[in-house]
């Protein structure tokens, strides 16, 4: 983990997307000098129970067009096929607006909605979110939905993963009792998955084995068990998990455990938005706006006060960007600049 250090958030640009507000935003994670820094931002559209998905240059500012769909996800590699994930969704990011050697170094984009602008190249069926590509960008998880030949109005509370090029199933990760509502890939290709079941499990989708497993205790009525955040780190030593106002850094190999309450670390009321993907920060909406925490001390670092309520946020693979979404409609792209560099 890295020691503390305050940071000072440098606003990018602000960008009206919609009127009505932001549920969800998400940064490309390629690196690549030849892909384009992108972001996403969701949120409702004009019939019910649709919503939009618009993606954007980080740099330029650039448009690309809209896709329907209420849950969306950039593969972290370049050139993979584009994807339709649930009963029919389309999902390359790429546009008729976009050039064609621009769209060949385009991040595909999978969402679960359907649209009848883009063409797929997979389709998956009876999932729904969450949602998540593995690191090589060759496999996407998601959770199942029960068969048309099971009886049953619920969820499995399973996660299925399948091979992105040709749509077979790769594996499973079945060892939920409730929702999962959280999911990430380690770098060795084992999910790290958070249920309202109230735990933390680390599995190989292959051999659908468990390999670690937090248990959150609720010992309170704070709503301890209640999901709200994950991170798991590069090196895919640390997992990072907001479960109410509790915050817990697992190290699963080495059996560590670090857990503490934001009341007790916070100045001020803050409710988690999302962890950075090195786990070395959590950015949280205010009553006042929204700041950016320490994860190893849980101490505010860095914020920024006025605007309208945040509703969304994410941060880029290194931590360096954070994209907030707002009631109002509005995005807003900030730097985040550690303060000893």
């Amino acid at each position: 983990m890295y020691p503390f250090s305050p940071v000072t958030l440098t606003h990018r640009f602000t960008r009206p997307v919609s009127r009505s507000e932001i549920t969800a935003v998400g940064i490309s994670p390629s690196s690549s000098p030849s892909s384009p820094s992108l972001a996403y931002a969701i949120f409702p559209g004009a019939q019910p129970d649709q919503s939009w998905i618009d993606t954007f240059d980080l740099v330029s500012q650039r448009a690309y067009t809209k896709i329907v769909g209420p849950v969306a996800s950039f593969s972290p590699t370049l050139h993979s096929p584009p994807l339709r994930v649930g009963k029919s969704a389309p999902s390359s990011a790429s546009s008729s607006s976009s050039s064609s050697s621009s769209a060949e170094a385009f991040p595909r984009i999978a969402t679960l909605s359907s649209t009848h602008t883009l063409t797929a190249l997979l389709e998956l069926k009876d999932v729904s979110p969450p949602i998540a590509w593995s690191p090589d960008g060759r496999t996407i998880a998601a959770a199942e939905l029960p068969s048309r030949r099971q009886q049953i109005s619920t969820t499995t509370h399973r996660i299925g993963t399948w091979d992105v090029r040709t749509g077979t199933r790769t594996g499973r990760v079945p060892g939920h009792i409730d929702t999962v509502t959280h999911l990430a890939f380690t770098p060795s290709g084992s999910l790290a998955t958070l249920s309202r079941d109230g735990t933390v499990r680390i599995t190989n989708p292959v051999t659908s084995k468990t390999l670690y497993k937090l248990e959150i205790g609720n010992d309170d009525n704070s709503g301890a068990r209640i999901p709200r955040a994950l991170g798991v780190s590069q090196d895919g030593a640390t997992v990072v998990s907001v479960w109410g106002t509790t915050v817990h850094v697992w190290m699963p190999k080495h059996g560590r455990l670090t857990s503490y309450r934001l009341g007790e670390t916070r100045d001020c009321e803050g409710w988690p938005l999302c962890v950075s993907p090195d786990c070395r920060y959590i950015a949280s909406w205010t009553e006042e706006g929204f700041d950016v925490m320490d994860v190893a001390s849980g101490r505010v670092v860095g914020g920024m006060d006025g605007g309208e309520l945040v509703t969304a946020g994410e941060f880029s693979v290194d931590g360096r960007v954070l994209v907030v979404g707002r009631v109002s409609g509005d995005v807003e792209v900030w730097d985040v600049v550690d303060e000893r560099v």
